[in-house]
Formats: C-alpha cells, sequence, structure tokens
C-alpha cells in the first residue's frame, strides 16, 4: 500500500496548482487523470483581466489575486524550469463614442489602478478596425495552460505522484479518517475535475452551470504582427502565442454541453473576428471545452457534508488562472492548519 497525504482527481487547472501547493508545504499527493484530448484547461487561452469591462470595475477580489497569482506562477516557472506565465495589456477596442468618456472617468476612481489614462487614436491602424480609439488594461496577461500542465505533470512522474488513469468511483474504499484507491491510502481525497464533477455521485448535487467555449487559432501574414505584449478585445480576444498565431475566443453556450466543435461557433467567431482585423488570416485549429462554471460565479471549496474525507475544490471558471494560487493556498491551510475557508467559496453555502 503506497501512503500519501493526499489523492487528488484532476490535473487540470485547479488539480495542478493544488498539488503543487501540497507539494511547496511539504504534503505528499498522488494525482489521477486520464489525460483526455480536450478539456477547458488544456484548451484555454489562460487569459487573466483585473477588470470587468461591461462596467469598468475591478474583477472579484482582484487587488488580492493578481500579487499572489504573480508570485505562485513566478515559483513555478523556477521549479519546473519552463516559462508559461506572460504579463500582457489588454488593449480594448472602443465600440461606441461614450466609451472613450466613461473610461477615462472610471480611470479616476479605484479601478485606475488597471486602466490606462492614454487613449491610442491609430492602434495599429494598417491591420485593426479600431475607427473609435481604443485604450489598455493593465496588470493582465495570460498562462500558457498546456505547458504549465504538460511540465507539471513531468514533475509530477518523476516524483513519484500520478496516476495515468481514468478515476473508477467504484474502487474508492471511503473510511472515517482515510480513503484508499487501487492501492494508494491517504487522508482524504480531493476532487478537481472540472465540468466532469457532473458525473462524479457524491458531489453531482452543486449547482454548477456548465458552459461550453469554442476558440480558433489564426495565424497572419509575415508583413502583419499584433505585439507580443498585447492582447486585443473587442467582441472576441486576439491574444498573440508566438510565431505570428494567435487564440481568438470565444463562445459561451449552456446547452449543447460536449467537447465537439460546431459551424456556429465557428461562424461566430469568425463574424466577430472580422470586424476587427482588417488582414486576411488563416485558421489553423479550432477547439472547444467546457468550463465548470457555478450559478452564483464563485468556486466551491470544501468537505462533503457526510464524508469529511472528501473534498472538492471545483468550479473555478473562466477566471481559474486568477482564481486557483489563492484557493489552493486557502484550501491547504484549512485542511492542514484548521484556518477557515471564505463564506463566499465554502460548499457550506449549498447545504
Amino acid at each position: 500500500m503506497i501512503k500519501k497525504d493526499y489523492i487528488i482527481v484532476g490535473q487540470g487547472l485547479a488539480g495542478t496548482v493544488l498539488a503543487l501547493t501540497f507539494m511547496k508545504e511539504g504534503m505528499s499527493v498522488m494525482i489521477i487523470d486520464d489525460l483526455p484530448q480536450s478539456s477547458a484547461s488544456k484548451i484555454a487561452a489562460g487569459l487573466y483581466n483585473p477588470v470587468v469591462f461591461k462596467r469598468l470595475v475591478k474583477s472579484w477580489m482582484a487587488d488580492d489575486l493578481i500579487p499572489f497569482m504573480d508570485k505562485f506562477y513566478g515559483e513555478a516557472e523556477s521549479l519546473l524550469n519552463t516559462e508559461f506565465y506572460n504579463k500582457k495589456k489588454i488593449v480594448k477596442l472602443f465600440a461606441e463614442e461614450n466609451e472613450r468618456e466613461f473610461w477615462l472617468k472610471k480611470s479616476k476612481e479605484n479601478v485606475g489602478k488597471y486602466l490606462s489614462k492614454d487613449i491610442y487614436d491609430n492602434f495599429l491602424e494598417c491591420i485593426v478596425n479600431a475607427p473609435l480609439g481604443a485604450s489598455e488594461v493593465i496588470e493582465a496577461g495570460n498562462l500558457n495552460t498546456g505547458l504549465f500542465l504538460n511540465s507539471s505533470r513531468e514533475y509530477f512522474k518523476t516524483n513519484d505522484a500520478f496516476i495515468a488513469e481514468r478515476f473508477d468511483y467504484g474502487q474508492l474504499k471511503i473510511s472515517d479518517d482515510h480513503v484508499s484507491y487501487q492501492g494508494v491510502m491517504a487522508s482524504k481525497i480531493i476532487f478537481c475535475e472540472g465540468y466532469k464533477v457532473s458525473e462524479n455521485p457524491y458531489f453531482d448535487w452543486l449547482p454548477f452551470k456548465l458552459t461550453k467555449g469554442e476558440i480558433l487559432t489564426i495565424k497572419l501574414s509575415q508583413n502583419d504582427i499584433i505585439p507580443e505584449d498585447k492582447v486585443i478585445n473587442k467582441g472576441v480576444f486576439i491574444l498573440p502565442i508566438g510565431n505570428n498565431t494567435y487564440k481568438v475566443g470565444s463562445t459561451y453556450e449552456w446547452n449543447e454541453l460536449n467537447e465537439n466543435t460546431t459551424e456556429k461557433g465557428r461562424k461566430e467567431l469568425i463574424d466577430k473576428l472580422n470586424k476587427v482585423l482588417k488582414v486576411p488570416y488563416e485558421i489553423i485549429e479550432h477547439s472547444a471545452g467546457i468550463r465548470p462554471t457555478v450559478n452564483d460565479r464563485r468556486p466551491i471549496l470544501g468537505l462533503h457534508p457526510q464524508h469529511s474525507v472528501l473534498v472538492v475544490f471545483n468550479g473555478l471558471g473562466t477566471k481559474g488562472v486568477m482564481l486557483a494560487p489563492f484557493f489552493a493556498q486557502q484550501l491547504v491551510d484549512f485542511l492542514e492548519k484548521g484556518l477557515p475557508l471564505d463564506a463566499e467559496i465554502n460548499i457550506t453555502r449549498f447545504i
């Protein structure tokens, strides 16, 4: 019997960040994941943005999340000897005349630390259609989620902390003070399964509102280049990912919940992209994933109401890159030190 402190089911963004946090604290883990071809974490652009564009207010807890995230991913890059965390500025193209005035007004309020006070009247005018001007969100960027997950997985394998197989709930044995699963014993098992939580017999009652998203990867000609440190936003985002290729997203679909790409999603993205780009492009990939969003748009952390050895860490949704490090640490402190979970994210709000 292999003994670990914790078993973690799922090696998407939540499971990976949580495992690295436990290991940094000196805990031992065993991660179980069947390495599916797609998932929201694996195909995601990994964008993070401290501003809610619709109202130009700070994203929830942005002032706490961003410095914590910077430190976590910076340390992870050093640990894994790989660069996957990129600071960028999001260039917001104004869609209406009054947006410029509203932007300048909000830049003088408390959200202003994240809003540039400079207005571009001719931003990349040969490439981008921005007749009403543009400005920038500061302290934004992206995590190369695929590279982060892959390099982390190799680290887990090197440390005998990874099993590549589909988790079988029927093989889980639950006791009052421990769990065991196919020769591995641990004090607790933590489910970080993303949207597959809907198949989990212990947590399928939670009020998830899953959302499908589709993205395109495009390539521009050698003469048409969007700077690597800029992300363009107007209806869609255009994120540089190197070699003059870009991720374009994203759609939101609440009914057709599968990982299949659709002509409808492709057309929606192309229509919006064509309103932004003036230059031709080549579509080189079309991907889809399902986001584990929750009705109240907050993560779900905590213990199962009947089985204290079963734990959930899920519901990070579209802001997972920002949320994961902070709340992984909070969950570790809750389990190891008995510190309380924030009421807004505690599973007890649904019990």
